[in-house]
């Protein structure tokens, strides 16, 4: 029994130290620089103990950088991931034609989906086309659309001002503006701010995107589910009530279909489905009811969650910094006047307004690691293998506080985006939406909404924060969203 009990555990020792050795010494050469890892585990230590102590994953890759350089890897168990943290670099990864896939994703199994920002390959090139042509043809991105975000940004500004200057949150408000923007495209609807299953619905969005973690790293590692301090169980329960709520609006839809009457983003991609089932066209089959949902899931979440934060980032650097909100407001009734609201037909002469947009953008990029990309094959990038399979992930908030370009990166200085003339200036390193072909498909419509919303809000309002309450944090809460943390706001009526 005693000898057979050796055995045991020297094979397990054998196993064991086996499993390091291939640790070590069967990685593929030539990969980029970055710093040791556990076996089995990689990194996730470091990551874990840099949370424990406040410092968020793109903060510490950002050290690493430092170190490394501006491309590095690490390994998240089995994973390899490598992180690109200047303009440059991501700028070249994101546009290279063999790291254009996404990895298996988490909310893939929960939605049983295949949306247009999940996808790979053909399918996705298939689907990212379809829903741009739609998205225009609904008018999306065109100065007509403008009306359509003014009514809403209206309905908004009442619900602001019933509250006479007293505090209240932003954060629903805002939820339920900008969700309605993109729900009257995809659902030919909007809900009212008093619609108690609609904030709910919201509300488990903006929850689950911050359970999700830091740069959704559990939705593109799937394997860190199983983690014990992993909140599984709530994030599937949470998105389980989200694919319920979009499966019974496109079963409605489907219910209601008229090929005669094609209403909204939904209408056309369920006709398109049904053309398919009459085609034997390879790109047809890429049109399914899994492509319906997922891709009404994805514009959905994402039309509705990092603008509204963006949003609720204004109006909180706006309060923060008095002097600023009040040059823009200056600037506005210059340029606007008092008898009626901002256009987009203003906006060349909004030099200042949108200086202001930009700069809480960069300091806020509210997908601090962007949305991550995985390698097709084996791909050489400046002199390094990435293997097939790698995860790709930008640290879109290095390249905002790039020193190189942006001086004094943490200071909020509208004026770094004003030329000699005192003109708007874009620079091409601000990328809160990516870059390359995967970026945001909404981009046009987000930075029509940014717009529009700051403008009205600035010409109608005053935000201050509220009398005798403590000073006003621009301290952020990170899950695959950088938001910030609660706050109340007094908004005061313009004369």
């Amino acid at each position: 029994m005693h000898c057979a009990f050796l055995d045991v555990r020297t094979v397990l020792l054998c196993l064991a130290v086996l499993l390091v050795f291939r640790w070590f010494f069967g990685q593929p050469k030539n990969l980029p620089p970055g710093p040791w890892g556990f076996p089995l585990i990689g990194s996730i230590p470091a990551i874990a103990r840099g949370m424990r102590r406040g410092v968020q994953p793109h903060d510490l890759f950002m050290r690493y950088a430092a170190k490394y350089g501006p491309m590095f890897h690490i390994r998240v168990f089995n994973k390899m991931v490598v992180v690109f943290n200047d303009y440059a670099s991501v700028k070249e990864a994101f546009q290279h034609p063999q790291l254009q896939d996404r990895p298996n994703m988490l909310l893939n199994d929960v939605f049983k989906g295949e949306g247009v920002a999940s996808v790979s390959g053909a399918k996705w090139t298939d689907l990212r086309r379809f829903s741009l042509t739609v998205l225009r043809g609904l008018g999306v991105g065109k100065t007509s659309f403008e009306e359509k975000i003014g009514e809403e940004a209206e309905a908004l500004m009442k619900e602001m001002s019933d509250f006479n200057g007293k505090p209240f949150s932003p954060k629903s408000l805002l939820s339920n503006a900008v969700s309605n923007v993109i729900c009257s495209v995809i659902f030919g609807k909007r809900y009212d701010y008093s619609d108690k299953e609609f904030q709910k619905l919201l509300d488990l969005l903006g929850q689950s995107v911050q359970l999700l973690g830091a740069g959704g790293i559990i939705n593109f590692i799937p394997a860190l589910r199983h983690l014990p301090f992993v909140p599984t169980d709530k994030l599937m329960s949470n998105f389980e009530e989200l694919r319920k709520f979009l499966r019974n609006i496109v079963d409605n839809h489907r219910e209601a279909f008229d090929a005669d009457s094609l209403n909204d983003f939904i209408d056309v991609f369920l006709n398109e489905i049904n053309r398919a089932k009459d085609s034997t066209s390879v790109r047809h089959s890429n049109f399914t009811d899994k492509g319906v949902v997922g891709t009404t899931a994805n514009l959905f979440a994402a039309g509705s969650e990092t603008t509204a934060t963006t949003l609720q980032w204004a109006i909180l650097y706006m309060a923060v910094y008095p002097e600023i909100q009040q040059r823009v407001q200056t600037e506005i009734d210059d340029v606007v006047g008092r008898n009626r609201l901002p256009r987009m037909t203003d906006k060349p002469e909004l030099n200042f307004t949108r200086a202001v947009i930009w700069e809480v953008q960069r300091l806020t990029i509210v997908v601090p690691l962007g949305v991550a990309h995985a390698a097709t094959s084996d791909t050489q990038l400046r002199g390094f293998k990435i293997p097939k399979g790698a995860l790709l992930v930008s640290n879109l908030w290095a390249v905002a506080r790039d020193p190189n370009v942006w001086p004094e990166p943490n200071q909020f200085k509208p004026e770094r985006f004003l030329n000699d003339k005192g003109e708007a200036v874009q620079a091409d390193e601000l990328i809160p939406f990516s870059v390359g072909r995967r970026s945001c498909i909404g981009e046009n419509l987000a930075k029509m909404e940014l717009v529009i919303f700051f403008s009205y809000f600035m010409h109608q309002f005053t935000f201050k924060k509220p009398d005798d309450s403590p000073p006003l944090s621009l301290k952020g809460r990170v899950g695959l969203t950088y938001s910030p943390e609660e706050f109340q706001i007094c908004a005061t009526k313009r004369k």
